[in-house]
């Protein structure tokens, strides 16, 4: 990979060292209203702990881990449309957990963020191929697949579906960017199996760990691929507290 020019180009990021709640909206950092994250993920739960302030954000993940998946998907529109409709289960899931919470008030309900991420990669035959989460049970043979058939030398899109939500409103987006990872042997391939730093990550990668060795260039915000887009979740949230 010598020789090779890394390009990042970004938009807003999460830092630590900003002041907690100095990228909400005016009308949220006056307030004391809570924001739910409905994820497991700890990269989501970072980065918009990062943003709105750790004090103010409550994780409740979905109880159900059963959604649809993108079985015989092979077109931009029907995959993104199912990822929508995976979004809005899980936003779902979320709020039928709210009034069993013992902090929940109904008069002053809390902003509520769900998310979910995936990568599409182009194939031979010029449609579309989802590399969802490796399964566990054989993530090696399904990272070496897609970094060899799919990622390696190649420029693949990773979709991040966002909802926010406030009572009765709610806003989504789904956010676009573009990786291009470097030619790959299989000795590199190797490593980053024999790592683990795969399993569980949509498309067997973090961009974030030892997979940023592979990225090339990176079209849009860094932060969809991680499983976030922090400008854009930020603007929802503005959106619904405006709304209310």
């Amino acid at each position: 990979m010598a020789g090779r020019q890394r390009r990042f180009t970004m938009t807003l990021e999460a830092s630590p060292h900003l002041p907690a709640g100095l990228l909400l909206p005016p009308e949220l950092t006056a307030s004391h209203m809570q924001i739910v994250l409905g994820s497991r993920s700890p990269r989501r739960r970072d980065l918009l702990s990062a943003a709105v302030g750790a004090d103010r954000l409550i994780c409740l993940p979905p109880a159900s881990s059963d959604e649809a998946g993108f079985d015989g998907l092979r077109h931009d529109s029907d995959i993104l449309d199912r990822l929508q409709q995976i979004l809005e289960t899980k936003h779902r899931d979320v709020l039928a957990q709210l009034p069993s919470q013992p902090w929940f008030d109904p008069h002053c309900p809390p902003v509520v963020v769900v998310a979910d991420t995936t990568v599409v990669a182009g194939t031979q035959d010029g449609l579309r191929e989802v590399c969802g989460q490796p399964d566990p049970s054989q993530h090696g043979a399904d990272v070496r697949d897609w970094l060899t058939r799919l990622l390696a030398g190649k420029t693949h899109k990773v979709h991040t579906a966002v909802m926010a939500s406030c009572g009765q409103q709610r806003t989504s987006q789904i956010v676009t960017t573009e990786v291009e990872f470097v030619p790959l042997n299989e000795t590199q391939i190797d490593w980053y199996v024999k790592s683990g730093e795969p399993q569980g990550k949509a498309g067997g990668y973090a961009i974030q760990g030892l997979a940023a060795a592979f990225v090339h260039r990176v079209s849009g915000s860094l932060t969809t691929v991680i499983g976030l887009p922090l400008l854009e979740t930020l603007q929802l949230i503005r959106i619904i507290s405006q709304s209310r």
